[in-house]
């Protein structure tokens, strides 16, 4: 059953996941995180710190909204942390249960009473055995998937939940029986077999069953309300502080999951005897778990409230009552997809791939969400990880290309920060301003180009414009594009140099103007030659009218006279 569900779609490949996961059961693929049901212990810590919210428990809010609706027998078993989240006394609650239509609401601190009192029972009867609590399904999981060995010494009790339920279904066989708690594990703990849970709920969901009928929890007179040692269960070393001790015995308690598999591996090597482990995965024990961190409550203000709404300090009265309802479980091996160990050389191959060749290039930066890059080459080869999830590899990788696609291309690149200064700038814009990279990287752009440019596209509204300019002290034309980029801040100066395209323009510009002037030149000799030809030929015309005018009267006087 998979208790925890994940929304792939907003997954940021941000490995928080698999960084927090106590147990590293998160499966990175296709760049998204999946969460490993078979090696879960279902601690919930990923539910809390995933930025984006994409991993939750199943909800059962809806059937047993349904089964109210339909006038079913609905009690609600609630777990003493009640107490911490709603800051009200139990009859409080109950009170609002009531308002919500539940037909009865009852604590399951009597079934933790039952519980410490098997406890002491077996004590009392193997006094030599080192023997761990059963009360959270986390540990227990933890246990019969990681560490096997210590199974045996597991209290074969069952938990307070399991039990109550027992107790609320011989007193109402036709119930439907709710159990309301902060833990997630007890979400899969109601589908084991033999369980009499029918729903669970959070306090979370209950809250909103709560805010949607709009109902107000309100505090009640403490003092109409008697107190129970067994409601200290869900606080560090609570479960110890109600039970009977036995001589020469000793009674420990852990919480957290760093302490917990450090007393499991002091268990299995053998350096604990004739003692009681009271051990929670949460740090603080229940009230430190997700759902109150989820909250912002702290350990202290948790215990607190504890103290203020239903145990007083100093208190040491108890419930007393019995039952004959079966209270052992056995706990068996839970197989995770046991897989066998990879060799070094496989190892090896992904540290190559990763581009660890040698143990300084391993950072053991934990980015990728596993302690060591060797942790996470075996993920690599159990298909659990994914090579460019080592984000020193990807951006060492990223900047390599980057450079080599800087380095190769024609064309000339600066990029200048918010400060006006040069924060990068390639081998083509190396060659046009005559200078060294480490010369220039970290200086004033105004060193070589004039920061105008640079300011007007910060402080104007437009993202990017375009321009050609002549750099006199490079002798260099150049064709610019600025670029602002927003997400890092900076501007970014692409030139393409067009100086010898625009010196041959020049000079064929040069061509066609002396081309033009002689031209013109030609032209004007020839007007010239014209004009000087034009003044010959009139000159002759005229001298030739006269002669031809002077011949002609010769003519006609020849003809007159020979007349006479």
């Amino acid at each position: 059953m998979n208790i925890l569900q994940f929304e792939k779609v907003n997954c940021k490949n941000c490995y928080k996941c698999v960084r927090y996961c106590p147990v590293k059961a998160i499966e990175v693929k296709n760049h998204y995180a999946q969460i490993l049901t078979e090696e879960c212990i279902l601690c919930g810590i990923c539910t809390i710190v995933c930025p984006q919210k994409t991993k939750g428990a199943i909800s059962e809010t809806e059937t047993v909204r349904e089964a109210i609706r339909n006038g079913r027998q609905v009690i609600a078993s609630v777990a003493p942390s009640f107490a911490a989240y709603f800051s009200v006394s139990f009859q409080a609650l109950r009170t609002s249960l009531l308002k919500l239509k539940f037909t009865d609401a009852y604590e399951t601190a009597e079934g933790a009473y039952l519980v410490k009192s098997e406890y002491e029972r077996m004590i009392e009867e193997q006094p030599e055995r080192v023997m761990i609590s059963s009360c959270c399904s986390s540990v227990n999981l933890l246990i019969r998937k990681y560490y096997r060995s210590c199974i045996p010494n597991l209290a074969p009790v069952l938990t307070p939940m399991q039990i109550h339920s027992r107790i609320l279904k011989e007193r109402f066989p036709d119930a439907l029986i709710v159990f309301i708690s902060p833990c997630i594990s007890k979400k899969a703990e109601r589908y084991q077999h033999g369980s009499f849970v029918d729903y669970t709920i959070t306090f979370e969901e209950l809250a909103v069953l709560f805010e949607e009928a709009g109902i107000q929890t309100e505090q009640e007179d403490l003092k109409i309300e008697k107190q129970y040692l067994s409601r200290n269960f869900p606080t560090h070393g609570g479960i110890l502080s109600t039970m009977s001790r036995r001589d020469r015995h000793s009674y420990l308690s852990v919480s957290g999951f760093q302490a917990c598999v450090e007393a499991i591996r002091d268990v299995e090597r053998g350096a604990l005897s004739s003692c009681f482990i009271e051990m929670s995965l949460c740090e603080g024990s229940c009230i430190g778990g997700p759902s109150f961190r989820e909250k912002g409550f702290s350990l202290l203000c948790s215990k607190m409230r504890m103290d203020q709404n239903v145990l007083p300090p100093g208190y040491d009265e108890d419930y007393n009552i019995s039952s004959d309802t079966l209270m052992e479980q056995v706990f068996t091996s839970s197989e995770k997809g046991c897989r066998s160990e990879p060799s070094e050389a496989q190892i090896k191959g992904i540290l190559h791939k990763m581009g660890k060749r040698s143990k300084e290039d391993e950072l053991n930066c934990s980015m990728c969400g596993y302690e060591s890059c060797r942790d996470k080459a075996v993920a690599v080869i159990y298909g659990k990880a994914e090579i460019n999830m080592c984000l020193p590899f990807m951006k060492e990788r990223a900047e390599s290309f980057s450079n080599q696609i800087m380095n190769i291309t024609p064309n000339a690149i600066l990029a200048v920060d918010m400060d006006l200064k040069v924060q990068h700038i390639n081998s083509a814009a190396c060659n046009i301003f005559r200078l060294a990279q480490e010369d220039i990287n970290g200086q004033p752009v105004s060193r070589i180009l004039d920061e105008f440019d640079f300011v007007y596209l910060l402080t104007s509204d437009k993202d990017h414009y375009e321009k050609n300019t002549y750099l006199a002290e490079y002798n260099a034309y150049l064709n610019q594009i600025f670029v602002f980029d927003k997400a890092s801040s900076m501007v970014v100066c692409i030139m393409k140099d067009i100086t010898a395209e625009r010196q041959k323009k020049n000079f064929i510009m040069k061509k066609k103007i002396q081309a033009a002037a002689m031209a013109d030149d030609i032209v004007d000799k020839q007007l010239r030659i014209v004009h000087e030809i034009a003044s010959i030929l009139g000159e002759t015309a005229a001298e030739t009218q006269i002669a031809i005018h002077d011949l002609k009267g010769t003519i006609l006087m020849d003809d007159d006279e020979e007349s006479l």
